[in-house]
């Protein structure tokens, strides 16, 4: 009996040996994978010097290789390779920072490699206060384009999480519904508050604001035919409606009139800058203190409420001509856009001449607060912003820069870019600034600015030293 058991297990031993030695070859009992399929849900996150992908498993996968390059398009050959993933996601390190990098990944098994997934792209950069996501939201824009196809556009702009921009809404000047191919391309937020593009209009520098909501970007941009734009932004902010009462005065002694200051600047018929300011009584109507413009031009309504606002739950500022007062404003805003704070409206639109405009109204203080000796000083003025310029005239030119305010006035820059490569620093200022929150120079006297309520922008008008009339926005850093 027991010889026999030893014979029943040493053929079963040799019978499991066969179907292991069978299934090695061409065997139906041998399991194939079937080809890998290419990874998707690819998702990249920008590191200091470094990004991390992760993607949703491939069916047939045994393991994934990684490829990127600083040139979009690339083919395996021409990437460089992190082969054998194990997982479903990775870190590529030693990448350089504010360098932008194309990602793809494959799949791998025994049968082969699939094809590459679609490209994605990240920027490394060191740690700071700004965030790729603080870009993602509906955003609506105002534009001002000075020299060649001189006009005003607006419109809506969505930007997704990876930077990703579509136009869901634009009007222009010329009655355009359709925004030009490739005004925006994509969008990618640097850690010090720098928006750079890809792929959209040339020439492109933005900045986002630093307040609260981030809610402000400014860029500038070289547009069709060396035109030069200058491009404000608003984030629509979930959660904040407007009202009447964001924009009348109180009626009241103290914190009665709501004043407010506007800068603009105009281009294609007249190449000018204007700033006036105005107060705004309990009934929303307007009345012009003063108006200084590169051309002198008769103070609207000569004192008299001129205009009335009206506003929208989500904050479309439009003026209404008040019947009989005169003269009336050489232009009406129709669809200016207030800010997320209640501080601020931007707007453009087109003057009685024809020329096109883009104005910027502040609010010299919430319509419920009254001024002290407090409420503006140098040390509020003091510190860093990021300035955008625009120029109006036959050759217009944009400018950006780093702008730094010491807590005496004295306003230097560190660096400076315009549209035809000049480098060279503008002269020092020494600003002055009174309670109202005005802003003058002593040594350039058409500079006429206005420094924000919160201390986070400045606004400002100005001839150039060559006269050419120029817009200033400075965002506090």
């Amino acid at each position: 009996m027991k010889h026999c058991r030893r014979n029943i297990i040493s053929i079963f031993i040799c019978a499991l040996l066969t179907l292991s030695l069978c299934a090695c070859g061409g065997s139906p009992w041998r399991y194939d994978p079937g080809e890998p399929q290419t990874p998707a849900g690819i998702v990249a996150a920008a590191g200091d010097g470094s990004v991390t992908l992760s993607w949703s498993p491939a069916t047939g996968a045994a393991g994934y290789n990684v490829y990127y390059s600083s040139t979009p398009g690339f083919g395996k050959e021409s990437a460089a390779k992190i082969a054998g993933v194990s997982g479903t996601s990775t870190t590529v390190s030693g990448l350089s920072n504010d360098t932008r990098y194309f990602f793809a990944v494959t799949s791998v098994n025994a049968n082969g490699e699939s094809p590459l997934s679609p490209e994605l792209s990240a920027i490394p950069s060191p740690p700071g206060p700004f965030r790729q996501s603080d870009l993602e939201g509906t955003w609506r824009f105002n534009a001002l384009v000075s020299g060649t196809g001189a006009g005003w556009m607006r419109g809506t702009l969505v930007i997704d999480i990876l930077g990703e921009t579509g136009v869901t809404s634009f009007q222009d000047s010329s009655g355009n519904v359709t925004a030009p191919a490739g005004l925006f391309g994509t969008l990618t937020m640097l850690p010090d508050g720098s928006v750079l593009q890809e792929g959209g209009t040339a020439g492109f520098r933005g900045a986002l604001s630093a307040n609260v909501h981030k809610d402000l970007l400014v860029a500038t941009v070289t547009g069709t035919g060396g035109s030069r734009i200058m491009v404000i932004l608003q984030k629509s902010v979930p959660g904040i409606t407007f009202s009447a009462a964001d924009l009348k005065g109180t009626g009241r002694l103290v914190a009665g009139p709501l004043p407010l200051v506007y800068h603009q600047l105009t281009s294609g018929a007249a190449s000018e800058w204007e700033h006036a300011a105005c107060q705004v009584g309990q009934d929303q109507g307007v009345a012009y203190l003063t108006l200084d413009a590169t051309t002198p031009r008769p103070l609207p309504g000569t004192g008299d409420k001129v205009v009335s606002l009206s506003i929208t739950p989500d904050g479309v500022v439009s003026e209404i001509p008040i019947a009989g007062a005169l003269p009336q404003p050489a232009a009406l805003l129709t669809r200016g856009i207030m800010s997320a704070d209640k501080m601020t409206i931007v707007g453009t639109a087109t003057d009685a001449r024809g020329a096109h405009l883009l104005r910027v109204i502040q609010l010299v203080h919430p319509p419920t607060v009254s001024l002290t000796a407090s409420s503006y000083t140098l040390a509020g003025l003091a510190g860093s912003y990021a300035l955008h310029a625009l120029t109006a005239g036959a050759d217009p030119l944009w400018a950006f820069g780093s702008l730094s305010v010491s807590p005496s006035g004295s306003a230097a820059f560190s660096d400076y870019l315009d549209a035809v490569g000049s480098q060279t620093l503008p002269a020092t200022a020494a600003l002055v600034l009174d309670q109202q929150g005005t802003l003058t120079d002593a040594a350039a006297p058409t500079y006429h600015g206005q420094l924000s309520y919160f201390n986070d922008l400045v606004v400002a008008t100005e001839s150039d030293p060559t006269g050419v009339a120029r817009l200033n926005l400075a965002l506090k850093r």
